[in-house]
């Protein structure tokens, strides 16, 4: 078998948009570009509800993209009030009201176990099959979430054995992450536990997106630590050779990501905006977000922040270069401590400072302060975050880092780091 062929099983693939979507689409681009001969499996209709039909450009000509049917569905507007029955912030107050909903997230636990795109799973099995056999493919790549991907390598693993050789890519701490221990039932949580740990055992390397995130998976199942390692997310060279950066002709907070009551809610920096002095901060925010959340955001009466929804990544990156100050911003959580969002390595390369805002100790915050592109402030204190806001905007005029800071997170040597697991044939 050739170990320059590369199966890769991508159920988050453009046209669907998100941050997700980035990893393995330059896996993909910088496997071909190292000259292997990649097959992608990928759903035939967009996975979710955000698309960004520009990332379509970023596809190798030279790459086999086979898209099969899919019975996923896609994430519900429902989904929002199943969430908000596990938040006190928005329990609803009707009691009627409330078991209504409750009744719903016990169904929708039982039928969905792991992930509203299972649907998609006997369907790339089989096509996987066929291309297995076909083109005679050892090497398989499969990232998730959704994690019933993974569902696929088990199967495939059963199939073929120790003739194929499989890395499963954890973009997501799966059972450790907080929508998972917060907001699905014990028994949901206890079926996601044993499937990620029969996924763990059988695939042949478990690659996680950081160091953190490795260790909490190795402490649980110390025979995981030989066959795991951590490869980042990063940015793309190429994403910025176009870059045209907007010009604000006011100050700018800029934050491009999810905005949510678990992850990232930007209430809590109305106040600190208020007391940095800095007159009239613009904070713009370009991502998605929970539709509840932006309700209490009207309700506070708040007038700087504007919500500009969801934009072609390009048009992302030139906000993200115009702006006065960046926002990396997490929850103080212990899910947050470990996860480095992908999005922070773009921020490291457009140069621009970076106010990171999170838990006293984190990943992010390590990063921050070893690139030294930013200052980093605890999220439960409005004082330290608008100092942290002042020394930022006061660096705005500062050069970026030198490039050797940030080269190794380069998407292209990332790359290198993936295919370097593969084994000889």
């Amino acid at each position: 078998m050739n170990n320059h062929k590369l199966l890769m099983i991508i159920n988050s693939f453009p046209p669907s948009g998100g941050s997700g979507v980035q990893r393995p689409l330059k896996f993909l681009k910088y496997s071909c570009r190292a000259g292997w001969e990649v097959h992608a499996i990928v759903p035939k209709k967009p996975s979710n509800n955000i698309t960004d039909y520009s990332l379509l450009e970023e596809i190798p000509a030279e790459a086999h993209i086979h898209k099969v049917r899919s019975l996923g569905i896609k994430t519900p507007e429902y989904a929002t009030n199943i969430n908000s029955t596990y938040l006190e912030e928005t329990t609803p107050q009707n009691p009627i009201k409330r078991k209504f909903w409750l009744l719903i997230r016990f169904f929708n636990d039982l039928i969905f176990p792991i992930d509203k795109q299972i649907g998609w799973i006997p369907f790339a099995t089989h096509k996987a099959i066929q291309l297995i056999k076909k083109h005679h493919i050892k090497n398989i790549y499969i990232t998730a979430s959704p994690f019933s991907s993974f569902l696929v390598g088990i199967r495939l693993k059963k199939k073929f054995g120790e003739n194929i050789f499989w890395v499963a890519d954890y973009r997501d701490a799966w059972q450790f992450d907080i929508y998972i221990n917060k907001q699905t039932l014990p028994f949901r949580r206890r079926y996601i536990e044993k499937t990620d740990e029969k996924a763990l055992m059988i695939c042949d390397r478990a690659v996680f997106v950081t160091e953190a995130v490795r260790h909490t998976y190795t402490q649980k199942y110390p025979w995981l630590s030989s066959k795991s390692c951590t490869i980042t997310n990063g940015y793309d060279e190429e994403d910025f050779k176009d870059v045209k950066p907007v010009k604000f002709s006011y100050p700018t907070l800029f934050y491009m990501g999810k905005g949510d009551f678990l992850y990232c809610n930007p209430i809590k920096l109305f106040e600190a905006i208020i007391l940095s002095g800095i007159p009239n901060l613009h904070f713009i925010h370009m991502g998605i977000i929970d539709s509840l959340l932006l309700e209490k955001i009207k309700q506070t009466g708040f007038d700087l922040y504007f919500y500009e929804g969801y934009k072609p990544h390009k048009e992302a990156l030139n906000y993200l270069c115009g702006a006065d100050i960046n926002l990396v911003m997490r929850e103080n959580n212990e899910e947050s401590k470990k996860t480095l969002s992908g999005k922070i390595f773009e921020l490291l390369r457009a140069g621009r400072p970076i106010l990171s805002v999170g838990p006293q100790n984190s990943v992010i915050s390590d990063l921050v302060n070893e690139t030294q592109t930013g200052v980093h402030a605890f999220i439960e204190d409005p004082q330290a975050i608008a100092e942290a806001l002042r020394i930022c905007y006061s660096r705005r005029n500062d050069p970026p880092p030198p490039k050797e800071v940030i080269e190794k997170y380069s998407r292209e040597y990332l790359t290198k780091k993936l295919l370097s697991l593969y084994p000889e044939s």
